[in-house]
């Protein structure tokens, strides 16, 4: 398997608008604050591709196949009130929006990639946090396989379930690696 991550541009946003309806994607990613679902996340979307959101995304290929989205921004960019990670970090978020795709190990499998080749070294910073909602176990469970380590529950102000951060470095990724 081969993967790569194209930044997200205009002609992407039909399939991605897609995904954001399908329902694997929908359950954790419309948490009911940007309303109309998926209109509103699509126009946060269209101002990353303009330049004018902090928030830089791409499109996931495997083996050139358009799978799903990912990613990566500030922490202190993204949050008003920041989780006190007591650490200058960047976050990460992605979903597959094929559902053939789920449950394949391809999101673990491209995090290890996403993180060390675009994500640390756009930012310059080693270290990554990721939210997922306390009740998305196989979130969860793909992101221990990645690599990433529990850190602590957190409540995010206008979500319905408070977030389990996990926390991994590019240290930690490449003592995985080697």
């Amino acid at each position: 398997m081969t993967y790569a991550f194209e930044p997200l541009r205009e002609d992407h946003l039909v399939v991605v608008r897609r995904w954001l309806l399908e329902p694997h994607v929908k359950r954790w990613w419309d948490d009911g604050t940007k309303t109309p679902y998926p209109d509103a996340e699509i126009a946060d979307y269209r101002e990353a591709i303009e330049g004018r959101d902090p928030t830089y995304r791409y499109i996931t290929l495997i083996d050139q196949r358009p799978a799903g989205l990912i990613q990566h921004y500030r922490i202190a960019d993204e949050y008003a009130e920041a989780p006190h990670l007591g650490e200058e970090a960047i976050g990460v978020d992605i979903f597959i929006g094929e559902a053939e795709l789920l449950g394949r190990g391809h999101g673990p499998a491209m995090l290890r990639r996403f993180l060390p080749e675009l994500a640390f070294p756009f930012h310059g910073i080693d270290v990554c946090v990721i939210g997922p909602s306390v009740k998305n176990i196989a979130a969860i469970r793909a992101y221990e396989k990645a690599g990433f380590r529990p850190l602590k529950v957190v409540p995010v102000p206008g979500e319905p379930d408070p977030e389990f951060l996990m926390r991994l470095t590019a240290a930690d990724l490449r003592s995985l690696q080697s």
